[in-house]
């Protein structure tokens, strides 16, 4: 994460690991904008990975990675557990039922297909090609006990990750 966040335009890497699935990770990124996923740093980092990241990402198994930006977004930050939900383009949107839960932060998220998506040997590294979303849904919660509340009275699809790590770019020093 510290290698991402270290770019231009990057603000925030996130690490949460599924609740009822542990082998399951979200890796969650702020950006000031989708730009700063084509930069030439970016994209340098992505061509030449560091030794742990050759060690892990053979192991990266049904990975969704979609660049998207905010369509709509109540609140700010993270916390401590963080509900996500896959949608199509015509799916409903649970966002005002959520909403009224007070989520830390809640985002209606649209994907960019070709953002962030030329060839790299990272990509290579991976055993299978990355699958994307068109839109999504992402609540931050201040516990797992209501991210789960909200997956079963609003988003029974969704998949509940617990908090493990997080990395600002304050946090990379000078």
């Amino acid at each position: 994460m510290q290698e991402r966040v270290g770019c231009p335009g990057w603000l925030r890497g996130s690490r949460f690991r599924a609740v009822t699935q542990p082998s399951r990770y979200l890796l969650f990124y702020d950006a000031e904008t989708a730009d700063a996923f084509e930069s030439d740093v970016y994209y340098a980092r992505l061509r030449s990975p560091t030794e742990m990241s050759r060690a892990i990402f053979p192991k990266f198994h049904n990975t969704w990675r979609t660049v998207c930006t905010v369509e709509r977004r109540v609140g700010d930050g993270i916390a401590a557990a963080v509900l996500t939900l896959r949608l199509g383009a015509s799916d409903s949107v649970p966002f005002e039922a959520l909403a009224a839960l007070e989520p830390a932060r809640l985002d209606l998220l649209q994907g960019h297909k070709s953002v962030g998506q030329a060839h790299t040997t990272e990509k290579d590294l991976r055993p299978a090609p990355d699958r994307q979303i068109d839109r999504a849904v992402v609540a931050f919660f201040w516990s797992v006990e209501d991210a789960e509340k909200a997956r079963a009275a609003h988003a029974p699809s969704a998949e509940v990750f617990a908090f493990r790590h997080t990395v600002s770019k304050s946090d990379l020093g000078p």
